[in-house]
């Protein structure tokens, strides 16, 4: 096998690593919300939970002296891909390759907010904050660049809070970011490989009685895979050390609670998530003991993602609290020839139901949110390497409690 077979092969199935950054963003970021019954709306000012300073470490100054917060969720994602069939140079939507892969996974994350004095607040946060394991098989249209992808990404954010005077506070966090990968076609198998990459966190609250605004920023964290060992199954098998990077994009997070009536509250968030940061998903193979840019790489040209989500709680009596919300997202790309099968992007629809009531000291926290990943098209048919012409429907049921106490 020459070497620019090798390297589409290669790319082939590090193109994959995208699917982990992504699924910050899709799957798991309800695993770090503090109010995930209202759809993440007003996680930037929402202090009765300790996982919002996940969101902005300013909120810390305006909780209680000390609060602990336990997430634990469930996710279940349905990924299936219709095959519309292309032989020759037209397409004749005979299904061919169909297929469909579900993931069901866990997640817990701990929350821990204390105050110092009556300005200085501390906080440490650790919590799954991505992660994909997902099996389509080797019978669809595009085994040859994946057949199952299992990865994750965990963070440790310590984070600092110093209020200024009653009204407003300032945050800084650091992100301690820990991922791992492991995927495989029916062309290659890439051993699981792991990377340490840093990142930090700002942000400001401002607080009235019935009213209140939060602004924070994350920076984007970038993995560094450069010692994955990769077996080519085609002909004879052959070893390989290769190389990519893995991103999770910056995020900046305005906030907003405003009390309507004594039981009514209503929330709010807006969210530009950086994807344009994204461009590509460089890969590198090693050639005479040096990490070079390999001759294929995936070409992703994201745009940036703007989330809008809007919720609201009800008081019902002094033993229940009720929660709705709803979550849009804009897609990141909407160029079919763009789209790629490690995780194909598009706009997305959040609805969400919760309840909360306590329990002697402990509040406990109850949602169920459903997330419509749409249609998205994919035509790959301008690339020798790959005749993948098809659409992708995704959809994912999460389902979660939590305490703070």
């Amino acid at each position: 096998m020459n070497k620019s077979h090798i390297a589409k092969y290669i790319c082939a199935g590090l193109g994959l690593c995208s699917i982990s950054a992504q699924a910050s963003g899709l799957l798991l970021q309800e695993a770090v919300t503090a109010n995930a019954g209202t759809a993440s709306a007003g996680d930037g000012v929402y202090t009765d939970s300790a996982a919002s300073s996940w969101m902005n470490p300013a909120t810390m100054a305006f909780m209680a002296n000390k609060l602990t917060t336990i997430n634990v969720m469930v996710l279940d994602l349905e990924m299936d891909y219709h095959d519309k069939g292309y032989h020759g140079e037209l397409p004749d939507y005979t299904d061919t390759g169909d297929a469909s892969g579900n993931t069901t996974l866990p997640a817990l994350s701990v929350f821990y907010t204390r105050a110092l004095n009556d300005k200085w607040s501390v906080g440490l946060n650790f919590a799954g904050t991505g992660g994909s394991a997902i099996d389509y098989g080797k019978e669809w249209d595009g085994a040859n660049h994946l057949t199952e992808a299992d990865m994750s990404i965990a963070q440790l954010n310590p984070n600092l809070s110093y209020k200024i005077n009653d009204n407003v506070s300032l945050g800084l966090g650091a992100q301690i970011s820990y991922a791992t990968l492991e995927v495989a076609t029916t062309g290659i198998n890439i051993d699981e490989g792991d990377d340490i990459a840093y990142g930090y966190t700002l942000g400001l609250m401002y607080q009235q009685p019935r009213w209140s605004l939060g602004l924070s920023y994350r920076s984007k964290v970038t993995h560094e895979f450069t010692d994955l060992d990769v077996t080519l199954l085609l002909d004879e098998p052959m070893p390989s050390i290769v190389g990519t990077e893995l991103i999770t994009p910056s995020l900046f997070d305005l906030s907003g609670r405003v009390q309507v009536t004594p039981k009514l509250t209503l929330l709010s968030s807006l969210q530009q998530h950086k994807w344009s940061q994204y461009g590509e998903t460089p890969v590198y193979h090693e050639e005479l003991n040096q990490m070079t840019t390999a001759p294929q790489g995936i070409n992703r040209d994201w745009d940036d993602v703007y989330k809008y989500a809007l919720g609201g709680e009800y008081i019902l009596n002094n033993d229940w609290t009720v929660k709705a919300g709803v979550a849009y997202s804009t897609s990141p790309q909407d160029d079919a020839t763009k789209q790629w099968v490690d995780m194909p992007v598009g706009k997305a629809y959040r609805y969400s139901l919760g309840a909360k009531t306590k329990w002697n000291n402990t509040n406990i926290d109850f949602f169920y949110e459903y997330a419509d990943l749409g249609n998205v098209d994919i035509d790959r048919t301008g690339k020798a390497y790959t005749q993948i012409y098809g659409s992708f429907a995704g959809e994912i049921h999460f389902f979660g409690i939590s305490f703070s106490f």
